[in-house]
């Protein structure tokens, strides 16, 4: 997977979706599951929607998106891709942006399980290629990973995880920030974002929607 933002723009909307993503790089010990840790391993389609608004701050900065839709092709060993993302519903202080995902499909991250914590696991993204691009009327903001930003982890939470309130696998990002790579001064830096998203898997391949619960082991 592509990088995500250090946005102060409703572009880390999307983070917190891609934040339950896992890449082509996946941990040799970690199996994702039909409903619980004891089904069948899951190969397929997934989908990632945000549960509550995705916010973000920083100094003079702050803003929110309401909805975030992450889509594409998880196996059981936690290798995936990331085909297709929309984040909407996007305000700030600085007005309504758009979000744009950039370089898609995104291919590269590891989902890691191990419990540390209240969570059940990691998800971590080195892609230098991933890039969000927020636009603002005439000012265009391109969020992505820089020299103080190598790497973005989420904490990856399983259904029945006391922690987890969402009743499906779920990836929550706190504090989460990347590098502005490109745009006017005018775009913010330093800004961090939170939120959590939740993610589905098909019951059946041919399946229009996303009814099947997903769960990570070893």
């Amino acid at each position: 997977m592509k990088a995500l933002v250090k946005l102060g723009t409703p572009l880390v909307a999307a983070t917190a979706a891609v934040g339950l993503l896992a890449g082509s790089a996946s941990a040799a010990s970690t199996t994702v599951r039909r409903d619980g840790p004891a089904g069948a391993p899951y190969d397929g389609q997934y989908q990632i929607l945000n549960v509550g608004d995705l916010t973000f701050a920083g100094t003079g900065f702050t803003a929110s998106c309401s909805s975030a839709d992450l889509r594409g092709t998880l196996t059981s060993s936690g290798s995936g891709t990331l085909d297709s993302a929309t984040a909407t519903g996007c305000t700030s202080n600085l007005g309504a942006p758009t979000v744009s995902f950039r370089n898609l499909p995104y291919t590269d991250g590891v989902l890691a399980y191990g419990p540390t914590g209240d969570y059940d696991g990691t998800l971590t993204f080195t892609d230098p290629d991933l890039e969000i691009q927020a636009s603002f009327g005439f000012i265009s903001c391109v969020y992505g990973f820089d020299a103080q930003h190598t790497s973005l982890t989420f904490e990856v939470r399983n259904s029945d995880n006391p922690a987890n309130s969402t009743g499906q696998l779920a990836g929550t990002m706190n504090g989460v920030s990347l590098g502005l790579k490109s745009g006017s001064f005018l775009c913010p830096t330093d800004v961090t974002a939170n939120g959590t998203g939740k993610a589905m898997g098909k019951v059946a391949p041919g399946d229009a929607t996303y009814g099947q619960k997903l769960h990570i082991t070893a």
